[in-house]
């Protein structure tokens, strides 16, 4: 290793320590963090007021001095860009404002923000291009923020929500412990935009928050008084519940300016990082604090291809080989024994055990036998053509069923998994754990294969639906029909569920494997490909260099049946979590 790289390592171990000290800031005050998302310009309902609002509550909460994220007509991946570049600067007991303004659309009982560049007219649109409000309102649950506001400047009419189902302007939500949420009218009422016309409830508030030393309980109950008083009691303010006390936007002593006399500092849709960014930009640091203490050599090579001349690249290449070379003996090599049990014992004719668990805290794995299929279907997308022969050259343990919190809860609390996903107030235990990227995924393999001495890994495309038919050529591994009580997926049960389940509730297929259709959605290890022309026939993944999009099977719980069929296929970036989305594993015998 060099000696600047050198310098590098002992540099960032020397910082470790201070993280929590830096993120109080300076003056040693709780850190003040904020979000404001400005959405105008849609192709098919663009709105007059949503950006310049946005602009001035930026302004307010910048000469508040927040650690402010920006961004104006942002389309989905600049969205998820500033979303996880907000994610990454919460802290626990800051302060915190969240503003969107722009449409939102609600499905299912839940509300999606929906970029500028979305025409979200049914539930697959829905999943694919929209995102859902849950993953904003999760990372601040569990950040623990003091105080913190989201205000959301979205109850609008649109022209998508006729084709998803009845409903207007926002969802319901629910009261929220230190979050408040407000909005300029209540659940399942709309407003409407005049050109040129201030939003009373979003101009009462800027004159409440502008107010030096005004606390944000006081703030929002003067706004509310206003917005009745200003509009006759035509338009009511909506507030979930009053948030902590503390959260102050203009501390005594400085006085905010109006907006028309500041300077802005908008981002405009940014491109994601391309192969040229050398500089350290706020995108390329959200991206190395997201891999920077992990043990996985995949996500390594991820920033190094999303940033190969980056700032760290020399230090991502140093840790990329020195864990990958950690691999390699560990799949020939038993782990001591106070840390790796013993495995199941093999049979005694010799050949894999049909079973196997390699530690307490371990999925249970069920033996798939070596052998041959068709994959695909000719029958629903273009993605899943066409069908063609591949060969399982060798037999392959697979997870018996999804990877639940307990088990991921034990690599968090083992130090090989960084990311420790809420459960939406639903329990951990038995249920999958979901709230994964593919890049959290391989992290707990790697923990699995290090704690056991086993290699284990995340399946490929082929291993996967192979497992999953069973044998069998039917569209479900059960049969071609959508039999009740088979599956967790929105009309598969007669009392919808709505949710995960605990795993292990519906009958396993004729491997053993339970949960292959619906519950969790689950990562492969495969780059997504627009259809099979190039796919492998042997088993293997299909991972050109420099893929962002990886492959998901088996539907969820918020997927219909035709999602749950055992070729449907979907795609989604390898660094971003989503509430549906969880993972098994896989081990060689």
């Amino acid at each position: 290793m060099s000696w600047y790289r050198c310098l590098a390592v002992a540099t960032l171990a020397l910082l470790a320590p201070l993280a929590p000290a830096l993120a109080q800031g300076g003056d040693g005050q709780p850190p003040r963090i904020a979000l404001v998302v400005g959405n105008a310009a849609y192709r098919t309902a663009p709105l007059a007021n949503a950006a310049a609002d946005a602009r001035a509550v930026a302004d307010v909460l910048r000469q508040g001095e927040f650690d402010l994220v920006s961004i104006e007509n942002a389309d989905r991946p600049a969205l998820e860009q500033a979303l996880a570049t907000f994610r990454g600067k919460l802290a626990r007991g800051a302060q915190v404002v969240v503003f969107y303004a722009g449409h939102v659309v609600q499905s299912r009982g839940r509300n999606f923000l929906v970029p500028v560049d979305s025409a979200p007219r049914g539930p697959v649109e829905v999943a694919r291009e929209t995102i859902d409000l849950d993953q904003l309102i999760d990372a601040l649950i569990v950040s623990r923020p003091a105080s913190a506001l989201l205000v959301l400047d979205a109850a609008r009419d649109n022209p998508w929500q006729a084709g998803l189902g009845a409903g207007k302007g926002l969802a319901p939500i629910e009261p929220i412990e230190a979050v408040a949420i407000m909005a300029p009218v209540a659940p399942g009422r709309i407003t409407t935009e005049t050109p040129g016309r201030a939003n009373p409830a979003i101009d009462e508030w800027l004159k409440a928050i502008r107010t030096p030393g005004l606390d944000m309980t006081t703030a929002l109950n003067r706004t509310r008084d206003a917005v009745s008083r200003t509009t006759r009691k035509a338009q009511q303010l909506w507030i979930s519940s009053l948030p902590p006390a503390g959260l102050v936007v203009t501390p005594t002593g400085r006085p905010v300016a109006t907006a028309l006399n500041t300077t802005r500092a908008i981002i405009s849709a940014p491109p994601p990082p391309g192969p040229q960014s050398d500089q350290l930009g706020p995108y390329e640091l959200s991206f190395w604090e997201t891999v920077s203490k992990s043990q996985n050599p995949d996500e390594y090579r991820a920033y190094l291809e999303a940033y190969p001349n980056g700032r760290f690249a020399g230090l991502a290449r140093t840790r990329e080989q020195f864990y990958r070379s950690r691999l390699q003996p560990a799949a020939a090599t038993p782990a001591p024994v106070s840390t790796a049990p013993a495995p199941t014992p093999a049979s005694s004719t010799g050949s894999p055990a049909k079973t196997a668990r390699d530690c307490d805290d371990c999925p249970e794995l069920s033996l798939i036998p070596a052998g041959s299929f068709e994959m695909g279907s000719n029958e629903m997308f273009e993605f899943e053509k066409p069908v063609h022969a591949v060969a399982i050259a060798r037999p392959f343990y697979l997870g018996t069923d999804e990877v639940t919190f307990a088990q991921w809860d034990a690599c968090v609390a083992e130090g090989g998994c960084s990311h420790r996903p809420g459960d939406r107030n639903l329990g951990r235990g038995k249920r999958p754990v979901t709230d994964i990227h593919w890049n959290d995924a391989n992290a707990y393999a790697v923990w699995l294969s290090y704690k056991t001495g086993r290699k284990y890994r995340l399946p490929t495309e082929a291993e996967w639906e192979y497992a999953a038919r069973g044998g069998t050529a039917t569209a479900y591994p059960w049969g071609n029909s959508v039999d009740k009580e088979m599956a967790n997926c929105i009309g598969c049960n007669t009392q919808p569920r709505r949710q995960a389940s605990e795993v292990g509730q519906f009958p396993p297929n004729r491997f053993g494997l339970r949960d292959m259709a619906g519950n969790a959605a689950e990562w492969v290890a495969d780059c997504w490909s627009e259809n099979y022309r190039s796919a492998p026939r042997d088993g293997s993944a299909y991972a050109p260099a420099g893929c962002r999009e990886r492959v998901l099977r088996g539907g969820s719980f918020n997927n219909d049946p035709r999602y749950l069929r055992s070729a449907a296929r979907f795609k989604y970036e390898s660094d971003v979590r989503f509430y549906t989305n969880g993972f098994r594993v896989a081990r060689e015998p």
